[in-house]
């Protein structure tokens, strides 16, 4: 069957979701994005390399919210966010000066992301998005960093520092955004006790996920 067109802003529950990149520094185990065909839900996440703009991203959203409002923007497709750390800023500005036609610039804004942001950039990422973003969700999924190796399984060049990164950008994001999750996909051998430690250490909450089923239903 052939696709429908990529979808740079899709809808989810009460919220719009930004689809703003297909490019991602870790390929999880648990990813569902090729066993699900880049489809989610009916919504065919496949850029095909064609990443969008934030004045193509801001028109999508007044088209959403005119057609129907939503509670929540999200930062979250099949890639890691932050890979295009300026545009998803430059967005957030956008959205705070009132430039994105129809929407409340005070609208709840969440990133979801892996939390290598700082390696991304080599910043502290979180920092920056202080003012900008109100909700951070870090899929950290275990307290263990050869563990995280193994489930996350960054590119090369995020191995290393990868998990101690991580830890770093949640407890930057814990210090300025009004709410910072760490989450878990409950998969098997997860120590939930530990896990959740380690989240408050950290100045954040914990929240756990369960693993998507097979099927991509509506």
């Amino acid at each position: 069957m052939e696709k429908t067109k990529p979808a740079i802003v899709y809808r989810y529950g009460r919220g719009a979701y930004v689809n703003l990149t297909n490019r991602c520094p870790t390929a999880c185990s648990f990813c569902i994005k090729r066993r699900w065909e880049m489809d989610y839900r009916g919504n065919n996440l496949d850029l095909g390399g064609a990443e969008p703009s934030p004045a193509e991203i801001s028109a999508a959203l007044a088209r959403e919210y005119a057609a129907a409002p939503f509670s929540e923007l999200v930062f979250c497709g099949y890639g890691e966010p932050t890979m295009r750390f300026g545009e998803l800023k430059e967005l957030c500005r956008l959205l705070r000066a009132g430039a994105v036609q129809g929407v409340p610039a005070g609208l709840r804004v969440r990133l979801n992301t892996n939390g290598l942001a700082g390696l991304i950039t080599g910043r502290d990422a979180a920092a920056e998005l202080s003012g900008l973003v109100d909700s951070v969700h870090v899929s950290l999924n275990t307290p263990d960093p050869a563990a995280w190796l193994e489930i996350m399984r960054p590119a090369p060049q995020y191995a290393e520092k990868g998990f101690e990164s991580v830890l770093a950008f949640v407890r930057s994001a814990s210090s300025v955004m009004k709410e910072t999750m760490v989450t878990a996909v409950e998969l098997p051998g997860l120590d939930k006790g530990r896990f959740a430690a380690l989240a408050r250490e950290l100045g954040a909450e914990p929240r756990f996920r369960p693993v998507l089923e097979e099927e991509n239903g509506g």
